[in-house]
């Protein structure tokens, strides 16, 4: 603490304070200078939240099942549902299901518990201590053999310890973790185990007794057959889905018939069929029409995601700059009301992306991708032909505007080319040429080839990472990136200003402090010799 004036009657203290207000005045400007670099570089983070947003919307509708207007409707959908792609023609065809596809089981030939001894078996607890639920079974610590074939005929087999001092899951779970296909469980309602293959369908086994077994147990089964009651002879094979379709296209006396689908989800013509039970020998009724509903609205949500980014970005690149309003130091906002700080902020914080070259040139680029015409095979190649133009008021600046008609109609009559024009992907004979190594032929071609969305993404992204190399994100520290590395020199200014400004007011001090000394001593003297003056009357 420290105290001045008292020889000289000075306020020292607050001659000291104003002169340090000058000499504060540069650090005062370091603040502001960090306060706008600050603004600016949150400027820049939430345009790419809103450019984040718009390849999100561009990437919803990327998906040829995203713009599928075809709806299929089964008659009878306890049998079978079924839905189908853009490219099944508008009418009523036919299904059957003649079997669905089932799984290979082998269940316990009774239960596994003796009903007499009215104890109920665990399997959660160790064999050897559950002698009075399932009898003795210490002469059952040996190994078996499980062995199955996937859909390539290759042979899978695992072996299994039987190890009675653990429990009945700990067996099963070797057999469940194994790659063998099998599963296998404890029912306690019915008292009984079961072993069923994972995947549905016929696969190929070993001939048993003149049987095809798809689950086939070996080495010491004896456990198996004893214990858990499970016997070879009682393996209830998988089986394929047979199903037979009608196209009125070529005939209703002519049935597709396919009985080798080991899934009960089969693919013909386009529509896509999941069993659940056979249609009792009749045909069924599968009816194909069009709803443009959802499509045209994913499509409706993108353009409005497009036309808010550029209405953003456009007000931010023409915001007036309002250079004789910097930020408020802490001393001037205390001096003024709410409302005027926060009049001054929004004048301050005005203009900070004013003419930004990064946002000018995605604003370009993305008006190029949309007009540019893309090769597809379809019939549409350019986005008007869909009706999606821009506004014919040019100070919107490129917005969008879709003719509802126009669009339901090109969506109802070939949501393919819709897809295409929207969604084309450059061969790869291009594309795996690298970046680096394209020509500029090359180059062309990919843009020719690739659809609108795509090419938007492709720019977006690009902008999104210039922007991150500007002002950063979340994740990155301000050593990597511009407006971080500006901050933290701003940060290494004032420092130093600030160690200056502390030598400077320390040699305030000392300089009234020598004052103050020379007044005391001045003092001192006159006391002195006004003491002799005043002896000698």
């Amino acid at each position: 603490m420290r105290i001045g004036g008292l020889a000289s009657g000075i306020d020292t203290d607050s001659i000291i304070k104003q002169l340090m207000q000058v000499e504060r005045q540069p650090l005062d400007r370091f603040f502001q200078r960090k306060q706008t670099v600050e603004w600016q570089r949150d400027a820049y983070r939430d345009m790419n939240l809103k450019l984040r947003t718009l390849e999100q919307s561009a990437a919803s509708i990327r998906l040829r099942s995203s713009l599928n207007t075809r709806v299929a409707q089964s008659s009878n959908e306890q049998m079978f549902t079924v839905t189908a792609n853009s490219s099944v023609q508008n009418g009523t065809y036919e299904f059957k299901v003649d079997q669905e596809a089932t799984k290979t089981k082998n269940i316990s030939a009774g239960s596994i518990t003796d009903k007499d001894s009215g104890i109920k078996f665990s399997a959660s607890a160790k064999l050897n201590e559950q002698n009075s639920a399932i009898g003795d079974v210490s002469e059952y610590n040996g190994k078996f053999s499980i062995t199955t074939y996937n859909s390539n005929g290759a042979k899978k087999e695992v072996e299994i310890t039987i190890d009675t001092s653990k429990s009945l899951n700990d067996i099963m779970k070797q057999i469940n973790d194994s790659d063998v296909g099998v599963r296998a469980y404890y029912d306690s309602a019915y008292d009984r185990v079961v072993f069923e293959r994972k995947d549905t369908g016929e696969f190929n086994g070993k001939v048993i007794d003149g049987e095809n077994r798809q689950i086939i147990f070996g080495g010491d089964t004896g456990f198996l057959n004893n214990v858990l009651k499970i016997k070879q002879e009682n393996e209830q094979a998988g089986q394929n889905a047979i199903v037979e379709f009608k196209n009125p296209v070529f005939g209703n006396n002519e049935p597709i018939k396919i009985d080798n689908s080991r899934s009960n989800r089969i693919t013909i013509g386009g529509m896509t069929f999941d069993v659940k039970e056979p249609t009792g020998g009749e045909f069924q009724s599968v009816t194909v029409s069009s709803n443009t509903d959802d499509a045209f609205d994913k499509i409706k949500a993108f353009v409005d995601s497009y036309n808010e980014i550029i209405t953003e970005i456009n007000i931010a690149i023409s915001e007036p700059r309002y250079r004789d309003f910097p930020p408020l130091t802490d001393e001037q906002r205390r001096e003024l009301s709410e409302r005027e700080a926060e009049m001054w902020d929004e004048k301050a914080k005005s203009g900070l992306l004013r003419r930004d070259p990064t946002l000018s040139s995605v604003l370009t680029q993305m008006r190029n991708d949309l007009y540019t015409p893309v090769a597809t095979s379809g019939q549409f190649n350019q986005i008007a032909q869909i009706g999606i133009t821009t506004t014919s008021n040019f100070q919107d600046g490129g917005l969008l505007e879709i003719d509802e008609t126009k669009l339901r109609a090109a969506l109802q009559d070939d949501p393919d080319s819709v897809h295409q024009l929207l969604n084309s992907v450059a061969s790869t004979e291009l594309t795996s040429v690298p970046k680096n190594s394209r020509t500029a032929e090359q180059r062309r071609e990919i843009e020719s080839q690739t659809g609108l969305v795509g090419r938007l993404r492709s720019t977006i992204n690009d902008s999104i990472n210039q922007i991150i190399g500007r002002a950063g994100n979340e994740n990155r520290t301000n050593q990597q990136f511009t407006l971080g590395r500006e901050l933290i020199s701003v940060d290494s200014q004032i420092d130093n200003f600030q160690r200056r400004l502390a030598q400077i007011e320390q040699r305030y001090w000392q300089q009234f402090t020598r004052m103050e000394q020379a007044v005391n001593q001045a003092n001192a003297q006159g006391n002195a010799l006004m003491s002799q003056l005043m002896g000698g009357m």
